[in-house]
């Protein structure tokens, strides 16, 4: 095998403020929407309690986003990756250092947070009665997968690579 690039995120200030900027405009566009929405469309009542709830929500979803990244790792790698979770740059992230995989299943093991979570942050609270709330917790969400984005852009962008490596610092896009 060999390395074509080694993708550093938790060190890359570029990669960081490309990752801030899709951040802030899914945000602005997700928030404008949802007014809009609340604005038009009957809803639940917005209290204190909603915005704790958002707050809650949103907080809980972070750590459930990194499970999801985990048991993705486990299931696509046969149960061989070796999960590790960190903070850094002021971001959670799961790793699984060492773990070589084909292109798509890494992308499946990137994107498998945005999919699951943000659906479960609409499902949960629409059954529940508050699908406003459901709605502005899956656009925070989104707003924090773009560094998932952001890999998935990259190994896609890459013809030359044919499979892709966790490290414990971002990615090795590799060729066989």
């Amino acid at each position: 095998m060999r390395r074509l690039v080694d993708i550093d995120l938790l060190d890359d200030a570029v990669m960081q403020e490309r990752m801030a900027v899709l951040s802030v405009a899914i945000l602005v566009v997700g928030v404008a929407l949802g007014v809009l929405c609340a604005v038009v469309l009957p809803h639940e009542e917005v209290s204190l309690l909603w915005f704790v709830l958002l707050a809650a929500g949103s907080f809980v979803a972070l750590f459930v986003h990194e499970l999801v990244h985990a048991v993705a790792f486990k299931l696509v790698s046969g149960f061989r990756a070796r999960i590790q979770f960190g903070f850094s740059s002021w971001m959670l992230y799961t790793s699984a250092p060492g773990c070589v995989l084909p292109k798509a299943p890494f992308c499946v093991v990137l994107m498998a947070p945005t999919v699951v979570v943000t659906t479960l942050l609409l499902v949960v609270p629409v059954v529940s009665g508050f699908p406003l709330l459901g709605y502005f917790m899956a656009i925070i969400h989104l707003a924090g997968c773009t560094g998932d984005m952001e890999y998935v852009h990259i190994i896609a962008n890459e013809p030359s690579a044919d499979l892709v490596e966790d490290t414990s610092r971002g990615i090795s896009l590799l060729s066989k």
